[in-house]
């Protein structure tokens, strides 16, 4: 079970707060688990209520905790499926179906097409994976109000953690909170530990590329900017409206 690997992986190791096992058994054939509640209000209910600046300094604290869960040891994750390439691999072949089928206007498919010809190779198949929880989205972050401002506090929800290529977890925040806003994009970014020599189009390309190939990829509703179907003729006028860094 990837929640209590993970919990037992990262205890101790963050900056911020994540549930802390009570119990583990089973009961009537199911396995459960009992764990701390965490402080905070949910992201998805405090993010409206923060002024920009306050935005700007969250997502700087949302990409640390990123980089933060992705330098701690792989410990028993290592062994759990599905494994970086493979998932990567099918994720590829069923991508195209995938957004036909949840609507993804017709105008981007052909594009689309040449994108997921490139993925294996723009994608890093082989390099040290990292662990993955793929859902670093405002309902799985708890934020707390302090003097000085808003503070990332805690983390929820580990049940889907895998383990590969880490720039796969900038894509819930970039999806649900940047916006598409420069300064908020580059302060996640910035967080993560990329420099502005790093923000670049080849970045932002394999970004684009693993937004799409994401498995609960949904761009129709998921890509919190308004309107963006109508400002974007292609997947590449998209790429800079999400990450209109250099």
């Amino acid at each position: 079970m990837s929640e209590r690997a993970s919990l037992l992986q990262l205890d101790g190791r963050l900056a911020v707060a994540i549930p802390q096992l009570v119990c583990e058994g089973e009961r009537e054939g199911w396995p459960y688990l009992a764990m701390t509640r965490l402080e905070g209000a949910l992201g998805s209910e405090a993010w409206p209520r923060l002024s920009e600046d306050q935005k700007e300094d969250v997502l700087t604290q949302i990409g640390e905790t990123i980089a933060e869960v992705q330098q701690a040891p792989l410990g028993e994750l290592a062994n759990f499926e599905p494994r970086w390439e493979k998932f990567l691999l099918g994720q590829i072949a069923a991508c195209r179906d995938r957004h036909e089928r949840l609507g993804l206007p017709k105008k981007y498919l052909p594009e689309l097409d040449g994108l997921l010809r490139e993925a294996a190779t723009r994608i890093p198949m082989n390099a040290p994976p990292v662990i993955l929880t793929g859902e670093y989205i405002p309902e799985n972050l708890l934020l707390t109000e302090y003097s000085q401002g808003w503070r990332l506090s805690g983390l929820i929800d580990f049940g889907d953690v895998m383990t590969g290529w880490g720039e796969y977890d900038l894509l819930g925040p970039s999806a649900f909170m940047t916006g598409g806003r420069p300064r908020r994009v580059r302060n996640l970014l910035r967080g993560f530990g990329y420099s502005n020599a790093d923000m670049n189009p080849e970045l932002t390309r394999r970004l684009l590329t693993l937004l799409l190939l994401h498995r609960a990829s949904d761009p129709i509703g998921h890509i919190c900017i308004r309107g963006w179907q109508e400002k974007t003729e292609s997947l590449d006028a998209l790429r800079r409206l999400l990450w209109p860094v250099p």
